[in-house]
């Protein structure tokens, strides 16, 4: 039996009372600070929340995982020796797609510092989503507490990977307390989301491609094996596009082994059997080479990289093994020296740019033209510009599939000589070059095919 003066509570960062008198209930909040007195025949619930926002947490592409934990008290002041039933749900405060992808398990623990990333979740624990509101009992005497430690993970970067890059939603706590017939309730929020997750896709297997660094507009820089190398543990730079020896500068993406479809090697042109590897570094900062494939296909997630699309034709290259982006040095050199990984953070200098190289490019008089050929394209269409050393003009533009460009002797304006001829993809970057060279009797015009290699 419980008298009726009677003080009930639970400690779970937010304070209240609750009025129970006859027929009428009056329900307020107040500050930690303050204190409330029940009158003759009415019961008055004191609770609170403790520690809640350790829940709360930013998932990156490197940080899939976190720990916190809350605390639950019975701070019921009254004579009664009675045990006050207490339970608690842990649950989104209002539907959000991402609580449907966070895995909440919890389990008891003797404190909150036993609370940590590194602790071994006990058999029996409670695991399901945010979404899904699990519930935990426990029975509280006046001044006991119980402290729940709550591990919240996301399976996979795929499982949250967007357009934007983020997500988020409010988890919640409620907790309830009931003795007899008096009861009492708390609750408190916080904010878990996600940032720099952007949204997978797929790579283009057949290709070669130049990769470059996303921090200048003009995309002067391309992912390079340093010194042209071909020996596991050469590093990979920021170097200057080339116009020629260009092999070492094209990459094609391979799919992997052990990961999954949203994965992919990335091969060198100039050294087939290498993949661009962070070496099972987790540091940041780590220094990014090429060596020597794990299998065929690679299954090493060392090797593997994720495309994240950022926007139109720009990515982030995320490692499966540490979940960091690559990250190209700035600067303003011809060399701009060796990538790393870092965690993703947004910046252009985690950002890069895809395009495909030419393959099998070549150029040829055909009657009154001047005739260029190319394999299958995925960045078409192109833009053919002739330049005198003065003046510069599109004289072509191909269609978006074309697989070759033709240009009339009749439309060069310029007169005889050798001009210089760029080919310019619809990403805005040079991909292939050449001459033309125009002459009386045209008979003898002539032109010239460069892919950089």
């Amino acid at each position: 039996m419980i008298a009726r003066r009677v003080k009930l509570g639970i400690a779970t960062a937010v304070t209240g009372f609750l009025v129970l008198a006859g027929t009428t209930a009056g329900f307020a909040f107040w500050t930690a600070s303050n204190s409330v007195s029940s009158t003759v025949g009415a019961a008055t619930l004191r609770i609170t929340t403790t520690n809640f926002t350790s829940v709360g947490y930013t998932f990156g592409n490197e940080t899939l995982t976190t720990t916190g934990s809350v605390t639950v008290t019975n701070t019921t002041s009254t004579a009664s020796t009675q045990n006050g039933s207490v339970s608690v749900t842990f649950g989104p405060a209002a539907s959000a797609s991402l609580a449907g992808k966070v895995t909440a398990t919890i389990w008891t623990a003797a404190a909150a510092s036993d609370c940590t990333a590194a602790a071994t979740v006990p058999s029996g624990a409670t695991s399901a989503f945010w979404s899904a509101s699990p519930v935990l009992t426990a029975s509280l005497a006046k001044n006991a507490d119980v402290t729940y430690c709550v591990r919240s993970s996301i399976a996979s970067r795929d499982s949250v990977s967007v357009a934007g890059g983020s997500m988020t939603f409010q988890p919640k706590i409620s907790a309830t307390i009931t003795v007899g017939n008096f009861t009492g309730s708390a609750s408190a929020t916080t904010t878990q989301s996600t940032q720099y997750i952007y949204s997978t896709s797929s790579a283009d297997l057949t290709h070669w491609n130049w990769i470059r660094p996303n921090f200048t507009s003009s995309y002067d820089y391309c992912l390079d094996v340093s010194g042209a190398g071909t020996a596991s543990g050469t590093i990979v730079i920021s170097y200057d596009c080339k116009t020629s020896g260009a092999a070492n500068q094209n990459w094609k993406f391979v799919a992997s082994g052990a990961t999954g479809g949203s994965y992919y090697t990335i091969q060198s042109r100039g050294a087939a059997g290498l993949r661009i590897d962070d070496n099972s570094s987790t540091a940041s900062g780590g220094s990014i080479t090429v060596n020597t494939a794990s299998a065929t296909p690679a299954t090493a997630t060392n090797q593997q990289w994720q495309l994240q699309q950022v926007s139109a034709n720009i990515y982030e290259l995320v490692n499966a093994f540490s979940g960091m982006c690559l990250t190209s040095p700035s600067g303003t050199g011809q060399n701009l020296g060796n990538l790393t990984q870092a965690p993703c953070s947004g910046t252009v200098y985690q950002q890069f740019k895809v395009s495909q190289a030419f393959e099998n490019f070549a150029c040829a008089v055909s009657g009154s033209n001047w005739v260029w050929s190319w394999n299958s394209v995925s960045t078409g269409p192109y833009h053919v510009l002739v330049s005198d050393g003065t003046t510069t003009s599109e004289l072509v533009t191909t269609a978006a599939t074309a697989t070759g460009a033709t240009l009339a002797f009749g439309a060069l304006s310029y007169g005889n000589g050798t001009y210089n001829v760029s080919f310019v993809d619809s990403l805005d970057t040079v991909v292939g070059g050449g001459t033309i060279t125009a002459t009386s009797p045209s008979r003898k015009n002539s032109c010239s095919a460069s892919d950089f290699q």
